[in-house]
């Protein structure tokens, strides 16, 4: 794992780490240390939820725990990430290699056609000369046209493996959670389809996006610290609504997004609608114990994703929805074309 933070900020996480260590029993050692480093920076979003959900139940971590989290979510975690790239550039050195071959055989093709001509154009009887130069020309164009072409093949594998280095510098660099929410960020929602790793993309996915009506009137009406449990709250209703392979995602201000697997559009926008109804039933209280006076609502916009989709296409189509669900009045669910 290549960590990012700098120097204060990694005192600052260690110091939050050493706080959080201390009413376990497992030992002070480098595992813990990852383990416990990587919660409190927030970016290992599967190890929190594995520690918040023993932390809940009341449990102690015990040294057993300790090395099955670091197991399981950090060395598991980079062998996983290590494993996909090494398949990726399997694929593409044996891409290199076939299209190098091929090149090989088109050069000692032409090789064999050169000596039997450079023969020929030796012999007495010179009549054949014109006719073999002419063939000669012809299959050095073919020998030319192969290169260029392998050229731009080895151009294309190269940028791709540029794409496989990025992808693992992002995914062991960047935050992956939102802090507040404790969702994932944008980050972590590409990060968990780079980890798919079955070359499916979005092939079965729905994708719901997810607005708080209001939202700034909630914040000037009733402040940020009101605002932030809306958010929290909202969160806590995408979460509790997820399936397995579901991934619900904060991707910054009231905007979230319900990324869903193997849904049909009418499982989708069914979903949406049992998550709007349950945002109106929400209590959200002040700092002071008082009810928040009014309820939150939402506005979803669904989408199903298409054969070539990317996520950038597939949240086009939600947010346009969205769109459409705010036009007409908000506290609704609308669906992509």
């Amino acid at each position: 794992m290549l960590y990012q933070q700098s120097r204060e900020e990694s005192a600052e996480i260690l110091r939050r780490a050493l706080q959080l260590m201390s009413p376990h029993p497992a030992g002070y050692h480098p595992l813990s240390y990852a383990v416990w480093y990587e919660h409190a920076a927030e970016i290992n979003p599967p190890l929190s939820q594995d520690l918040e959900r023993l932390q809940a139940a009341g449990n102690p971590l015990s040294e057993i725990e300790v090395r099955r989290l670091h197991a399981l979510h950090i060395a598991g975690r980079d062998v996983e990430m290590f494993e996909l790239a090494q398949r990726d550039l399997r694929t593409l050195i044996g891409c290199t290699v076939r299209d190098t071959g091929e090149a090989e055989q088109t050069l000692t093709c032409f090789t064999g056609t050169l000596a039997a001509t450079t023969q020929r154009l030796a012999e007495p009887d010179g009549s054949a000369a014109p006719a073999l130069i002419e063939d000669l020309r012809a299959q050095a164009e073919q020998v030319c046209a192969r290169l260029t072409q392998l050229h731009a093949q080895l151009a294309t594998q190269r940028n791709a493996v540029d794409g496989i280095i990025e992808r693992l510098e992002r995914a062991h660099s960047e935050p992956l959670r939102d802090p507040l929410t404790q969702l994932a960020n944008l980050n972590g929602l590409r990060r968990a389809l780079d980890c798919q790793g079955d070359g499916a993309g979005l092939a079965g996915m729905a994708l719901l996006a997810v607005d708080i009506d209001y939202f700034k009137r909630i914040n000037d009406t009733h402040g940020h610290v009101v605002g932030d449990k809306v958010l929290v709250k909202v969160a806590g209703l995408l979460r509790e609504r997820l399936d397995g392979g579901d991934l619900a995602a904060r991707l910054g201000g009231d905007e979230f997004v319900v990324l869903l697997r193997g849904k049909s559009i009418a499982a989708a926008a069914a979903l949406a609608e049992a998550i709007r109804a349950a945002a109106q039933r929400m209590l959200i209280m002040h700092p002071d114990g008082a009810q928040f006076a009014g309820e939150v609502t939402l506005s979803v916009g669904a989408a199903v994703a298409r054969a070539g989709d990317s996520l950038e296409t597939l949240r086009h189509r939600a947010d346009s929805a969205l769109y459409e669900a705010k036009s007409a009045g908000r506290n609704r669910v609308a669906v992509a074309a």
